[in-house]
């Protein structure tokens, strides 16, 4: 027993921490990282932070410290590198990436290339390569300056629509598994709003709209609002929220919207073309709304109401394909789907891979949407109305 003590009381005291480690009081831990283009060449990085001594209130014995819970620090340099350098050089704490969860880059910089600051996240070890990439209007660093209303820092907002599949869920990742950095990016929007919570005051708010292509790592083209919902659903991207598909009723032409609460998309190319794609989409919806006469309980008319859908989801899907062969950007990674199934083939146009995209790909779409609940009312309740 005395030699298993003294073992121990040895093994503790050869114990020794980690030479490199820096206190957690010595560091800024970044939240978000916004960079735009600056004059000469040079890029802007704007890094957001949580200021610890204002995160607790004064109702669970804070200070009761007034102000904003975080903060954004902006640096200007040649690279990434050096700015972040620039910036560290005139702050009291060392700069943690280890909490940074999105990267907002501008048009103005995505169209220049973004492909130094994917080097910057690939090199930097304690960066998730994994965290969510957007394109802003504008200057992105403006982001930080939306009102947090549902959440204690603006950053969680705009990473949410991207963890609730409001918007694509792309990463330098996504960037890095691709062979020539076609890739597709949700876009954001900026525009002045009232707000009730802000007393009525005009305040800038964020919302989502559309898609970025990129082709060789630059934003070349955008999509619309109904082509994005096309590359969701050709990107596997129906989220938690679901999404909604309106249709006119084949009876008065009245609006009825189904909401998607589960669906699945699988691409495979053709057996026998070589550059055919098969596009199989599933999907199950509930009908959330209608304004139409047309009867539920009539299994025919769910018939012509599923077929009906299931055009309206194959449009955005053609919509969207279109405009990426428009723009040589194979942002679906057809490509990819090649090398997989047909690597001999994909060898022989590899290197000329963007022109037969654009020229000789031809993609078949096949969606498979059944209703499984027409709601609790068979007609709209003013229909019921009436006749009573």
């Amino acid at each position: 027993m005395r030699v298993l003590k003294w073992s121990m009381v040895m093994c503790t005291l050869l114990l020794t921490g980690c030479w490199s480690s820096v206190e957690i009081n010595d560091r800024a831990f970044i939240t978000a990282m916004y960079v735009d283009k600056a004059a000469n060449g040079e890029m802007e990085l704007t890094l957001s932070f949580p200021l610890t001594n204002r995160l607790v209130s004064s109702s669970v014995g804070g200070a009761g410290i007034s102000g904003n819970p975080y903060a954004q620090f902006s640096s200007i340099g040649k690279t990434i590198s050096e700015a972040a350098h620039n910036m560290q050089i005139n702050l009291p704490r060392q700069l943690s990436w280890g909490h940074t969860r999105i990267i907002v880059v501008s048009e103005e910089m995505a169209k220049e290339g973004i492909g130094d600051i994917l080097e910057f996240v690939v090199r930097e070890p304690k960066l998730n390569i994994n965290n969510a990439v957007l394109i802003a209007p504008g200057k992105a660093k403006d982001i930080e300056s939306l009102v947090a209303a549902m959440e204690q820092f603006p950053s969680e907002i705009v990473r949410r629509f991207t963890q609730e599949e409001v918007t694509l869920y792309t990463t330098p990742k996504d960037f890095l598994e691709t062979e020539n950095g076609d890739m597709i990016v949700g876009l954001l929007t900026k525009k002045k709003k009232k707000m009730l919570s802000e007393k009525g005051k005009k305040v800038l708010f964020v919302g989502t709209d559309g898609m970025a292509l990129f082709h060789n790592y630059k934003m070349v083209g955008k999509l619309s609002t109904k082509e994005g919902r096309g590359a969701l659903w050709l990107r596997n991207s129906i989220g938690t929220v679901g999404t909604a598909v309106t249709i006119q009723s084949p009876t008065d032409k009245k609006e009825i919207s189904l909401l998607v609460l589960q669906a699945k998309t699988k691409i495979r190319p053709s057996k026998k073309e070589p550059f055919t794609f098969e596009v199989f989409v599933t999907a199950e919806d509930d009908i959330s709304e209608s304004y139409s006469n047309i009867d539920l309980s009539n299994a025919k008319n769910i018939y012509q109401l599923e077929r009906l859908a299931e055009k309206e989801i194959k449009d955005g899907i053609n919509d969207a394909i279109k405009a990426s062969k428009e723009m040589k950007a194979d942002v679906f990674q057809f490509g990819a789907y090649l090398s997989w199934y047909k690597p001999k083939i994909w060898k022989k146009v590899k290197e000329d891979w963007p022109t037969v995209y654009h020229d000789k790909v031809k993609i078949n779409i096949h969606v498979d949407l059944h209703i499984k609940r027409p709601g609790s009312e068979n007609n709209p309740i003013w229909i019921k109305e009436i006749n009573s």
